[in-house]
């Protein structure tokens, strides 16, 4: 790699495999298939090791090459990576029924997000029976500080924790043209929801939309983050004066399922 790796100077750290990895999420939504300059060129790697990376993956069944048109794409057996992380969660399991049970109530979507690193990840969700098409998935990621659960879960960690993963005048990344970019602004919002237990947002992941996320708790400490949201109305009352005390006793009803689950 033309940079080094993270843990690059671990005599532990592998980088082969982490080469590997990095192969595997450079493809996605912009790039679901890639010719061998383009995977070397996305992920630093010069063209000799990407080919050797692409071959080794390949041959595992994790990747698949096209000869009419020489790309790369990913196998359906990627997908086993991620549902081995989903089954060994005890929130997969636990927290789906209780889910829907919530967007049946509701009529709206309901997601369960947890936090990875700068993002948020959505590790469950309900959608509407109403809707015909939903704009998330298990598996979608948001830039944390333009989630609402992404607030919810910053809002937990402590000055050192955050002060790793953000700098403090750094711009930060915009979904949308209402998204917090700004950092006095975004701990504004941090602030607001560590002593008021919830967090509404309005259009910073969708255009449109309004989300509210209320924390899901283990052991004390903020795990996910169980939002809804809802396509904004002017003339009524907001999805947080609707639903929040609906997810506030989810919420709590999941922690008590994981809690009892951790112990």
């Amino acid at each position: 790699m033309s940079s080094s790796l993270p843990g690059d100077d671990d005599p532990d750290f592998i980088k082969s495999l982490a080469k590997g990895l990095a192969v595997i999420e450079a493809f996605g939504r912009n790039s679901p298939a890639m010719t061998l300059s383009a995977v070397a060129q996305k992920v630093s790697l010069s063209p000799g090791s990407a080919r050797r990376v692409l071959v080794t993956l390949v041959k595992l069944g994790y990747v698949i090459y096209d000869e009419s048109d020489r790309r790369f794409h990913l196998a359906a057996r990627t997908l086993q990576l991620g549902y081995s992380y989903l089954a060994s969660l005890p929130a997969f399991s636990l927290i789906q029924p209780r889910l829907v049970e919530l967007s049946d109530k509701l009529d709206e979507s309901c997601s369960v997000m947890t936090l990875d690193g700068r993002e948020v990840v959505c590790i469950a969700r309900a959608t509407a029976k109403r809707l015909q098409r939903d704009y998330m998935s298990v598996g979608t990621r948001f830039p944390a500080n333009a989630s609402s659960s992404g607030k919810i879960m910053l809002s937990d960690l402590s000055q050192a924790e955050f002060n790793r993963l953000y700098g403090e005048d750094e711009a930060l990344p915009a979904v949308t043209p209402f998204t917090v970019n700004e950092m006095p602004k975004l701990r504004e919002q941090m602030e607001k929801a560590r002593q008021q237990g919830w967090i509404y947002t309005s259009q910073e992941t969708a255009l449109g939309m309004a989300s509210l996320a209320v924390p899901i708790c283990v052991n004390g400490r903020v795990r996910y983050g169980l939002s809804t949201s809802a396509t904004i109305t002017y003339d009524g009352p907001t999805i947080a004066d609707k639903y929040l005390p609906d997810l506030l006793k989810a919420a709590a009803a999941m922690s008590g399922f994981l809690e009892a689950r951790s112990n």
